[in-house]
Parts: structure tokens; C-alpha cells; sequence
């Protein structure tokens, strides 16, 4: 039986439908015609996540599945988080860098280290980054290894694409020359590679859930 996988994939752009997001959802099309998966945007955008205070709660104090002392957009997405078996964050690159956003809900992960409930729970899920840039030489890179770092400081297993050695990363202006024609917004959706290294993290990042469940079902009836 082929195991089932679960994608959530995290927009972590202040812009709603913008490219990032619409990158997102074309790289998520590759499920439709992989038996057993199943994918979730969740829009950054559309939640509070505020900063992480440093306060420590999460070390001592969590029960019930509170995860977190803050009481934000978090709360709704901690469940969603842990309930994936493959978790794909998106950023648009500012100044050679990931969003403030996206570095919000990172930071918010911190349960997932110390937490005396739910540390170690995202050991073994698979993570996969991605990233769109206006122009090329803008930071792309600098962009995936700082989502890549979140992945291994929580023991989770980071897929590389076929086209690409990060993540996936594009441009969000023809060419990645920084140049748009007419009124098209998603020109991210016209870079052809960037798309299939992006559809590349999502499928490899699929297989490798699966190879891991199914080692882990082997090893649970050895």
C-alpha cells in the first residue's frame, strides 16, 4: 500500500495572490496525479503570526495541545503544521533575504525544539524550501539555506529539486531581468524552470515522505 502524504505548503508573502502564491499552487498541481497525496495552501497573509517574545512558556508550561503562550494566528496553524507529513515554506526575497513574515512563523517553530509537549515532533517530516526574487543575483540562495537551517534545527529532512541545489527558486519579472510587459502581475508563472524546480521540490519532497513512512511501518512490524 502506498503511504499517504499529507503537503502544507506556507505563503510567506504579504501579498494576497501574488506570485509567490501563485507559484505555490501551480508547484502543488503535481499531487493531482500522485495517488495518496494531498496538498493545503496556507496564506501567511491571511493570518496575525506575531513575534516570538523569547518567554520561555513553551519549555515548561504547555498541556492540552496549547503550544504556544501567544494567542495569535498560530494557534489555528500549530494543528496543521503537525498534522503534515511535508511542510513547503515560500518567501519572496527581500534584500537577499526571506520576508518578514515567513521569518515570523519561523521563529513561532520554536516549540517544536524546546516545547516539553511537543518537542522533537517535526523530526522526520520533510521540509522543503522556495523562494521568488525580482531580479537575479538578489539573494535567492541566501534566501533557501535560511529556510534549509530551520529544517535541520528541527531534525526534519530537507528535499532538493531536480533542477536547482536549495530549493526552488524564481523570478518574478521576465527573464529575471527586472523587466514586466503589460499588466500581467504573475510573471513568475512565465519563468519555466522556475516553476519546474519548484513542482521538483514538491514531488521529491513527496517521495521522500513516503520512503520514510513506509520505513517507519516496516520497522514497526519487524
Amino acid at each position: 500500500m502506498i503511504p499517504e502524504v499529507k503537503v502544507l505548503a506556507v505563503c510567506g508573502s504579504p501579498v494576497r495572490g501574488g506570485n509567490v502564491e501563485a507559484l505555490l499552487e501551480r508547484s502543488l498541481g503535481v499531487l493531482e496525479g500522485m495517488q495518496g497525496a494531498s496538498g493545503e495552501l496556507l496564506s501567511l497573509a491571511e493570518h496575525e503570526v506575531r513575534d516570538c517574545r523569547h518567554c520561555n512558556w513553551c519549555l515548561r508550561k504547555q498541556a492540552a495541545g496549547k503550544r504556544c503562550a501567544i494567542e495569535d494566528g498560530m494557534t489555528s496553524i500549530y494543528p496543521r503544521v503537525e498534522a503534515a507529513d511535508v511542510l513547503i515554506l515560500a518567501t519572496p526575497v527581500y534584500f537577499g533575504r526571506l520576508s518578514g513574515y515567513l521569518a515570523a512563523f519561523i521563529d513561532r517553530m520554536r516549540p517544536y525544539v524546546h516545547g516539553n509537549e511537543s518537542g522533537g515532533m517535526l523530526r522526520d517530516k520533510v521540509g522543503g524550501s522556495v523562494a521568488v526574487a525580482w531580479f537575479r543575483m538578489a539573494g535567492l540562495e541566501m534566501a533557501l539555506l535560511t529556510i534549509n537551517q530551520f529544517f535541520y534545527a528541527v531534525n526534519m529532512i530537507v528535499a532538493t529539486p531536480e533542477f536547482g541545489l536549495q530549493g526552488g527558486s524564481a523570478f518574478s519579472s521576465l527573464e529575471g531581468m527586472g523587466r514586466r510587459e503589460g499588466d500581467d502581475r504573475l510573471l513568475v508563472l512565465r519563468d519555466e524552470l522556475g516553476v519546474a524546480s519548484a513542482a521538483s521540490t514538491v514531488s521529491r519532497a513527496v517521495e521522500l515522505a513516503r520512503i520514510v513512512k513506509a520505513g517507519r511501518r516496516a520497522l514497526e512490524g519487524a
